[in-house]
């Protein structure tokens, strides 16, 4: 197990539509990941990260969606690979989230109250639940970063512009 290190915005791989695992990459090499992935979460520590959030062009996410982000309970730990939103509900909910690839950031964001999930567990075995709140809103979040959207994607374009340039001022800071 390892941890791994989280790129952040605007990294180039985190502005790109992940790609579906095929079924000849299910085994122990993804199993790894998938330990490493939560274990990086549990460590950063958050409630969700998606592949490409640690490089992984592809699509999968780990997330505790009990929110507690400093449990490493494995019965709290869902793994989604190739998930797809079937079905959204009309009802809203505005979420302050935050996010590991855009670290000392927040923004209220309005999500689908409920969701309804289809994916594949690290095994390949199809499945499909519904969300709700808290649930819907983290799963809804990672899902955006499978598409290649961070929360700065979903700022202002002045909230955006500031925010990167405070970043840029501290890494040039930190040497």
């Amino acid at each position: 197990m390892a941890i791994l290190p989280i790129l952040e915005a605007p990294h180039p791989v985190l502005s790109a539509k992940a790609r579906r695992v095929e079924m000849d990459e299910f085994g122990s090499e993804l199993s790894t990941l998938v330990t490493d992935m939560a274990e990086t979460m549990y460590a950063a520590p958050g409630v969700g990260l998606a592949a490409p959030q640690v490089g992984d062009g592809r699509r999968i996410l780990v997330a505790n969606l009990e929110g507690d982000a400093e449990s490493d309970k494995e019965d709290e730990l869902i793994v989604m690979i190739n998930p797809v939103i079937l079905e959204r509900s009309t009802e809203m909910i505005k979420w302050d989230e935050s996010c590991l690839s855009v670290p000392e950031y927040d923004l209220d964001v309005d999500r689908h109250l409920r969701i309804h999930v289809e994916w594949q567990d690290v095994s390949g075995e199809h499945k499909e639940g519904w969300f709700e709140e808290f649930p819907s809103v983290v799963l809804q979040h990672e899902m955006d970063h499978l598409d290649g959207v961070t929360l700065l994607d979903r700022s202002s374009r002045l909230k955006r512009s500031r925010y990167i340039s405070k970043r840029r001022k501290r890494l040039r800071e930190r040497g």
